[in-house]
């Protein structure tokens, strides 16, 4: 068999341990750190270390093994960031059981849709967790019992009482599992373009997921832990960080203010980030007088950021090695990296490089051709990251050479380093012309009265849709929607213009990992009966 010239083809430069476990491997790596922090609770500064999650975790997977889980079932949390939530993920792993986590934020509808799909035997809640959800989950059968993450409320049973079998950490052994088939986790994707899918990630899917070639993160970094651990990002990224020995310090509901005071009282390093963090950093007018020298590196992930966002942070946080943009799904990890570009990208908009054990091509939406440089496609991936499938759904995911089929539009450069542009189903259709909503969305995000952007197409009979901004404008700023139709038209070719003008909200709906839920949007526009014309 040839390679196909017009495929990009990542290394094989990989090492997996023998036993494809990955409740086993992080125990393993935890065990080396030792006394090493491993978690702090900003609000708090309570803190634990490596030793001492270890051994949470071989009492949890004792503890869960002693009420009846076994291989195969089922355990989730519902909760916000709290110090025990990862050391049950991590217990449940060892105990060879699945896990799935739920969105406490989720309304009555997605969470049984969410429950109903993974049928947990055991369910974690946080006390705020259960006093917003207890009355949906009544009903549910399959629920075995609820633990609280404190004290036990009504027929619950509370984390202390829970916790009813220890042993020493050298006489604790996982349980077997077969790696390439037994599924870690079941993660949800962001439901940007419909109904949420459950996704099922074996243990091979999950080591493949966190093995990311990187130079910054090793023992004793301090990692900040935005992101929430019900998302898929937000759990695979702190599974990398851990694996390496960062410690993670995590707050709840931070803002960008607060998200300055803990860098600067805790020395953070590595800041994992979405384009509306980077926005509200970049637009306070103090940040100068806050202590970000300790911060080496930014990885913007979630959503596309314009290169004009990633130059200006840097010039913000000049301390900064690094600001990068990872690019991946919760069907198969991270597929590009800087990290793995093959000569440094010309642009700063790269998102580098296709990573090891992956194949990626680029393909023509309607032929379905393969296509070459600086030509706008899906992409397209193949690897044995990819997931094991979707539960309860029967999707065709995998075109006919078994590539993942993304629902991304991008292309490759001269030198195979990667640029993407939007999602398939968010561009707009504007007289023949494809419209990636990201790019009027960065142009916008630059006016200084915008706190946020999300831009749609509103149904129009001559022009199919028209581009259509719902801004949250910055507290206390004020701004037309002539004054922002101007600004946007002063700066980008006629094809791109709001034609739609723009809405003002005081909140744009989000997904999970903080992406504008455009679905939403566009529903806005249908109620309203904008059929402009």
């Amino acid at each position: 068999m040839l390679r196909n010239k017009l495929y990009i083809y990542g290394d094989e430069d990989i090492t997996l341990p023998a036993h494809i476990h990955f409740g086993k491997f992080i125990l393993n790596k935890f065990k080396t750190f030792n006394d090493h922090v491993a978690i702090i609770n900003a609000a708090t500064d309570e803190r634990m270390t490596f030793k001492e999650l270890t051994q949470l975790t071989v009492d949890v997977a004792l503890s869960l093994a002693h009420i009846g889980v076994k291989k195969g079932d089922v355990v989730s949390i519902c909760s916000e960031k709290v110090m025990e939530f990862l050391p049950v993920i991590y217990g449940t792993l060892a105990a060879g059981a699945t896990f799935s986590p739920i969105d406490v934020t989720c309304e009555k509808e997605a969470l049984l849709h969410r429950l109903n799909l993974v049928q947990p035997k055991i369910l974690f809640f946080s006390p705020s967790g259960y006093n917003k959800h207890k009355e949906s989950v009544k009903s549910l059968t399959f629920i075995e019992k609820i633990i609280i993450f404190g004290e036990s409320v009504e027929k619950t049973i509370g984390f202390k009482d829970f916790l009813s079998r220890h042993a020493s950490i050298e006489d604790f052994e996982t349980t077997p599992v077969n790696g390439s088939e037994d599924i870690a986790l079941i993660l949800f994707s962001s439901g940007t373009t419909g109904v949420s899918k459950g996704i099922k990630i074996s243990h091979l899917n999950l080591l493949l997921y966190i093995w990311v070639k990187d130079d910054i993160v090793s023992l004793g970094v301090m990692t900040l832990g935005n992101f929430e651990w019900f998302t898929s990002y937000g759990i695979i990224f702190t599974f990398h960080m851990h694996q390496k020995g960062s410690t993670i310090v995590f707050g709840n509901n931070v803002d960008a203010r607060k998200c300055l005071e803990i860098i600067e009282q805790y020395k953070i390093n590595i800041i994992p980030a979405t384009p509306t963090i980077l926005v509200q950093l970049m637009k306070l007018k103090d940040l100068s007088d806050y202590d970000t020298s300790s911060i080496k590196s930014i990885i913007v992930t979630g959503t596309i950021c314009h290169e004009s966002i990633l130059e200006a942070i840097r010039k913000r946080i000049p301390s900064t090695l690094s600001v990068i943009q990872h690019y991946g799904m919760t069907e198969c990890g991270s597929i590009c990296s800087p990290a793995y570009a093959r000569i440094s990208p010309r642009a700063v908009s790269s998102i580098g490089g296709v990573r090891s054990l992956f194949n990626v091509k680029i393909v023509d939406v309607e032929t379905r051709q393969p296509l070459g440089p600086n030509q706008r496609g899906e992409i397209c991936c193949k690897s044995l990251a990819v997931m094991k499938d979707y539960i309860g759904e029967t999707i065709d995911y995998l075109d006919e050479e078994g590539f993942f089929k993304t629902g991304d539009i991008g292309y490759y450069d001269e030198d195979k380093n990667m640029y993407i542009v939007d999602r398939i189903k968010d561009l707009i259709k504007f007289n023949n012309y494809h419209v990636p909503p990201a790019e009027i969305e960065a142009i916008i995000l630059k006016h200084p009265a915008v706190r946020e952007v999300g831009v749609v197409g509103a149904k129009n009979e001559e022009f199919h849709e028209l581009p259509t901004a719902f801004v949250v404008l910055e507290s206390g700023a004020q701004a037309t929607e002539q004054e922002l139709v101007d600004y946007v038209d002063e700066r980008v070719s006629i094809r791109m213009r709001l034609a739609g003008g723009v809405r003002f909200l005081n909140a744009l709906p989000r997904c999970a990992g903080d992406k504008v839920d455009r679905k939403k949007l566009r529903l806005m526009l249908n109620n309203n009966n904008l059929l402009i014309k």
